[in-house]
């Protein structure tokens, strides 16, 4: 027979080949379904962390403006102290989304 060369020359060798191959992408399947779900553990985390982390800073503008009513004087104080908090629960959250 003219042409390339047959490697195997039976069927088995064939199917050996196919099995490795196979069991090779399976694994490399697999290896992408972990990824895809550790992706979405994180992503639902971070979503979580940001979600929580945005109502407590509309709680913190809320009993910022209470307390500013109540006490006009100390408005400065109260503004620095709020800013203070909702920086900390910014920085929480940007963590989450690095991943540490």
């Amino acid at each position: 027979m003219a042409g390339f060369p047959v490697p195997y020359s039976s069927g088995l060798a064939l199917t050996k080949i196919d099995r490795q191959v196979s069991r090779a992408l399976a694994q490399v399947d697999a290896a992408a379904l972990v990824a895809s779900h550790r992706d979405r553990a994180q992503i639902d985390r971070v979503a979580g962390t940001t979600e929580h982390g945005m109502l407590r800073a509309a709680q913190l503008g809320a009993l910022e403006g209470a307390l500013i009513q109540t006490s006009p004087l100390s408005a400065s104080y109260v503004h620095t102290v709020a800013v203070g908090g909702a920086l900390g629960i910014a920085a929480v959250v940007y963590e989450a989304g690095r991943g540490s």
